[in-house]
């Protein structure tokens, strides 16, 4: 079994695409395997630009109709590693990141999952926007510094979860994330996560650069699509979902906006 490998969720290629995910890549030490988890039809593509590369492995679903959402992608990937991590193709990790990770894991051997705290960058600029995942560290945050815990997930999700690094068995026990939750699936996961005994913790120190505001990324996508009472809604699901593991029947995670105004 492998001890970490890196998951790229990736739902299409051309070459913008490429510029990006080569950075991304270039970020990940040299010994460690990555798995390109794309949708059907982008796997001889990625496998033809870096051919050169042999620490790059294809994860593609055989379906032509296969679910191509950021979740589905991710868990078709998971399995065969102690740990993982998930780098957006856009991202990059520091070069401290993955040696802290050894560090810590040595001495705090109960945690499901290790977060960094992250360089949030503006895409539009390229230019330093702020710190993620900082807010454990604040005095009286959560009721042990450093973790996130489901009484602080009460009042606060403003997480960011790409560039953690995942227990594996762990993952799996809970049920990895939902596909039909949108907007709010990694709140969700926290919260299932902790409500299953799972300990989070935010090592203090830069390990993850993420971007923000790129143009046609998930989350500027969901700005476009989802307004403030569809929001809601989703943070409702989130609340009320964590207490199963598995996704349940889909009329639970459809929104009715003539049904939500009632």
């Amino acid at each position: 079994m492998k001890d970490l490998i890196i998951i790229i969720p990736l739902h299409e290629f051309n070459e913008s695409v490429e510029a990006l995910l080569t950075k991304a890549i270039n970020s990940v030490p040299k010994d460690m395997e990555i798995r390109v988890s794309c949708k059907n039809g982008l796997s001889e593509k990625i496998k033809k630009t870096y051919k050169k590369n042999k620490n790059i492995v294809i994860y593609e679903s055989e379906a032509v109709d296969s679910p191509s959402d950021f979740c589905s992608l991710v868990n078709q990937a998971v399995g065969d590693s102690k740990w993982f991590s998930i780098l957006e193709y856009d991202d990059e990790y520091t070069p401290i990141w993955f040696d802290n990770f050894k560090k810590y894991v040595d001495f705090y051997s109960d945690i499901s999952v290790f977060l960094p705290l992250e360089d949030l960058i503006d895409a539009s600029d390229n230019k330093f926007a702020g710190v993620g995942n900082e807010a454990p560290w604040a005095s009286s945050f959560s009721n042990e510094i450093g973790y996130i815990d489901l009484d602080c997930l009460q009042n606060f999700f403003d997480f960011y979860l790409t560039g953690s690094i995942f227990n594996t068995q762990d993952w799996e026990e809970i049920g990895g994330l939902k596909p039909s939750i949108k907007l709010t699936f990694w709140y969700e996961f926290l919260l299932r996560a902790t409500h299953n005994g799972k300990k989070i913790y935010v090592i203090p120190k830069i390990g993850y650069s993420h971007k923000l505001g790129r143009e046609g990324s998930l989350i500027e996508g969901y700005k476009k699509t989802i307004d403030e009472k569809e929001s809601n809604f989703w943070v409702n699901v989130a609340r009320k979902d964590y207490f199963y593991k598995n996704q349940r029947e889909e009329s639970k995670y459809i929104y009715n906006a003539d049904k939500e105004a009632e």
